[in-house]
């Protein structure tokens, strides 16, 4: 029997090429999008859980408030990590982590600028899974001069990645390393980036005050004898830091400070972290939550496309209907058949999609910046691909087997379709559910992409135009610094330069808490600082608002001048900057200018108090504004002096829009996913009103014959087969309107720097989703309304 089935739904499906065509490539395409958001959402979901003990692995945040200072950290202090190991039998081990960012290591004549390293204490290797090629994790980092490489960076630096332990690494050029291990290149789905691992007590190189209680520079770990303990730990931490950390921080009781504690578990850091001050770019779990619906919705979409196009096919199988019944087909044999149609056309689509699928991944991972697999032969994957095709038949072909079975043998042979207006409500309502998703994904699409080129486009306050950041990460380059700065502006390509101790447009510089003083009354203000030289605001062509701008003259070792910025002002509710004084290094002085707002890294972050310090430093980043004639002359003069005041160190230079538009990549990235899925989705929908379409033109043949035969013309026929579905997607655009308002509206929440939702967005969605669909409508409506009404009154 299920073999007979089979045969005759192929036969059915060659017979019936254009509608096969469309449901079948209607079905790949849904089934396409579901598995490729499928891979990103579970790689989304897998960071970190495949280290053996990540259920009892927590990080320590800290939410810090104290008076209108707010912190929300993924860091500890360093005493924490050993205190809460030794304070407390719930923790098992514990470990620091400290990110140094970018360093010089150099092997012999080769020195290249490592981009990602960390500090780390030896129990690394007990809390994550590497794989050593070389060495072994027990010892490897309990030499204070030991480091770690990954293969790809022992490749960078020796040209090969075997035979490399005890070989010399010089890390910041005087600080000799010797390698102890080396690993496989970090997995990408851990929340840790790095090429090289250096001991956490070299002070040297990790820069870390061991005692320091209110130094929260480290990412603290912990691993906990059960997962259980965690609540119980938590509860605990009120009394842990009245013990250790309220007099390191001044709280004495009475300054009315809170400070939480508490244990983010492993598998959540990569997704549930934004809300952390220098996380705020990271990934959010309200992404994965949104591809995951519009994948569910494509689906959807994908199976009323399917029903709408079996139901369109009725009236052409009625009389076939009509015969079998007459000889005794029961219900229940026609239902298998069409539901084995619908298996067939649903495990086709799925080879059709698996092919696409290998054909667009590699475009599908340079758009998510990923490197998803698919692979087919995996005896998982076929499992559940089989599983979910299935479902997805089932599903699809229920409806139509059910509608298709119930038609009348007696009235269907007479010419008539029985069951021609059962369903009918559940069909229009089907295509309703269609367009309101995708007016829904075209309003999103449209808000998506004007908030991206909004904070793309927004002014931040500073010209960003031909000007270059060259790192200074060694101490030799630091020394010669000024001697470098002074060289380049002896070149009249060269329009001016600032060396300063901080990153403008990367990640988080150092924060401390400041206090300003008015009429003897003390006000303590948590602000991020750098210090700078007086070209600073030159350079970056920041506008100030008030006062002066540093001494050019100044010799001085110690700080003499503090400028801030409004926010600062703001925050400390003064008219103006005369209002009081601030105290560095314990000496009060005043204010020397107030420089308008603005924006040090991406509109993702929110402009917070600002102090820039002109005092005497070695700093690390050369800020440079070039002529725009002729840049790439001037680029290679740049690296030209750089060799000739510094030589044998490696130069490097990254324009300043280029690193404003980095922090943007991975809103791209969305916004480009976005915008193919939706795409995707209107047109499986368009498939879907071309079946009713089709459907309607089948039913009303012989009512078309009749008005042309009257004198009907073709255009009063359009409209008539048009009207109806324009309704439809009218209402679809009234119920999707609120929805889609809401959704965005909550959506723009995230972000500090929004547009509003306005009213002709929906506008345009709603004019978008008409166009469509009458494109959609008026091939079927003018093919009938062309139609020969002497043959289709034949059949009376």
């Amino acid at each position: 029997m299920l073999k007979n089935y089979i045969k005759i739904a192929w036969r059915n499906l060659i017979r019936n090429k254009t509608y096969s065509v469309i449901t079948l490539f209607g079905l790949a395409c849904g089934m396409v999008c579901a598995i490729l958001l499928t891979l990103y959402v579970r790689d989304e979901l897998s960071f970190d859980r495949y280290h053996k003990n990540a259920d009892v692995i927590f990080r320590v945040n800290v939410h810090i408030k104290w008076a209108d200072n707010e912190f929300r950290l993924g860091h500890g202090s360093p005493p924490m990590g050993p205190a809460l190991r030794q304070e407390y039998p719930e923790v098992k081990n514990m470990l620091r982590i400290k990110s140094v960012g970018e360093n010089l290591f150099r092997v012999g004549d080769k020195a290249l600028y490592v981009k990602e390293s960390i500090c780390a204490d030896s129990s690394l290797f007990s809390f994550f899974d590497y794989t050593f090629s070389e060495g072994t994790p027990e010892s490897a980092l309990r030499n204070p001069y030991a480091v770690v490489l990954t293969q790809k960076l022992a490749l960078s630096l020796f040209g090969k990645t075997t035979g490399l332990l005890g070989k010399v690494v010089t890390v910041k050029d005087n600080i000799p390393f010797t390698v102890s291990g080396i690993i496989s290149n970090v997995p990408p789905n851990h929340h840790l980036k790095f090429d090289a691992i250096l001991p956490y007590t070299n002070l040297q190189v990790s820069g870390v005050k061991p005692d320091s209680w209110d130094s929260f520079n480290s990412s603290v770990y912990v691993m906990l004898n059960q997962a259980a303990d965690v609540k119980r730990l938590e509860h605990k931490m009120g009394a842990f830091y009245k013990k250790y950390i309220a007099k390191a921080l001044g709280d004495n009781g009475e300054t009315n400070a809170t400070f939480d504690i508490t244990f983010q578990p492993l598998a959540d850091i990569h997704l549930r972290s934004t809300h952390l001050m220098g996380e705020e770019n990271g990934s959010n779990l309200s992404y994965v939550y949104t591809f995951s619906i519009i994948g569910l919705f494509i689906l959807l979409i994908a199976i009323v496309n399917y029903i709408n196009l079996a139901t369109a096919r009725s009236a052409g199988r009625a009389r076939e209907i009509g015969i079998r019944k007459a000889i005794g087909s029961p219900k229940m044999q026609l239902i298998g058949q069409f539901l084995s149609e619908s298996m067939l056309s649903t495990y086709l689509s799925l080879f059709i999609s698996m092919l696409l699928v290998y054909a667009v991944l590699p475009f599908f991972n340079s758009i998510t910046d990923k490197a998803l697999k698919f692979d087919v032969f995996d005896i998982q994957t076929t499992i559940v691909l089989a599983v979910f095709a299935l479902i997805l038949g089932l599903v699809s072909g229920i409806y139509p087997a059910f509608i298709l079975s119930g038609f009348n043998p007696v009235v269907v042979l007479k010419g008539a379709v029985a069951n021609a207006g059962k369903g009918a409500l559940l069909r229009k309502s089907l295509v309703v559910v269609q367009f309101s998703i995708s007016m829904m994904m075209i309003v999103g699409t449209i808000v998506v992409y004007r908030q991206l080129r909004y904070m793309e486009d927004t002014e931040l306050g500073f010209n960003t135009e031909q000007v270059l950041t060259i790192p200074l990460k060694s101490p030799a380059v630091q020394k010669a610094a000024e001697s470098l700065k002074n060289k380049l502006l002896q070149n009249s390509a060269i329009n001016s330069v600032s060396l300063i101790d901080g990153s403008v447009g990367e990640g988080m510089n150092n924060k401390s808490t400041f206090f300003f003083f008015v009429n003897g009354k003390e006000e303590a203000v948590s602000s991020e600082y750098f210090r700078v030289d007086h070209d600073f605001l030159e350079v970056l062509q920041v506008n100030l608002k008030d006062g002066r701008n540093f001494n050019q003259n100044m010799v001085a070792d110690s700080v003499q001048e503090v400028i801030v910025n409004e926010a600062m002002l703001k925050r400390l509710k003064w008219k103006d900057r005369t209002v009081g004084l601030v105290e560095i290094n314990g000496k009060n002085i005043p204010i020397t200018g107030v420089v308008k707002d603005f924006h040090l890294r991406s509109l993702h972050d929110q402009i917070e108090p600002l102090v820039l310090v002109r005092t005497r430093f070695s700093g690390d980043n050369l800020v440079v504004r070039i002529s725009p004639q002729n840049i790439s002359a001037t680029l290679a003069l740049l690296k030209e002096t750089y060799n000739e005041v510094v030589p044998g160190q490696p130069f490097e230079y990254q324009f300043l829009d280029q690193t404003f538009a980095k922090q943007y990549e991975s809103d791209e990235r969305k916004g480009s996913l976005f915008l193919t899925f939706s795409g995707i989705a209107i047109f499986i929908s368009c498939l879907g009103l071309y079946g009713l379409t089709t459907f309607t033109a089948h039913q009303r043949t012989k009512e078309i014959g009749v008005r042309k035969v009257l004198g009907g013309s073709v255009k009063s026929i359009v409209m008539l087969l048009s009207g109806d579905f324009l309704k439809l997607i009218i209402f679809s655009i009234v119920a999707a309107t609120p929805v889609a308002w809401y959704v965005m509206h909550k959506w723009l929440q995230q972000f500090p720097y929004r547009i509003t939702v306005e009213w002709w967005v929906f506008v345009v969605a709603g004019t978008a989703a008409i166009a469509i669909a009458i494109c959609t409508i008026s091939f079927q409506s003018v093919k009938a309304a062309l139609m020969n009404p002497v043959k289709t009154l034949k059949r009376e």
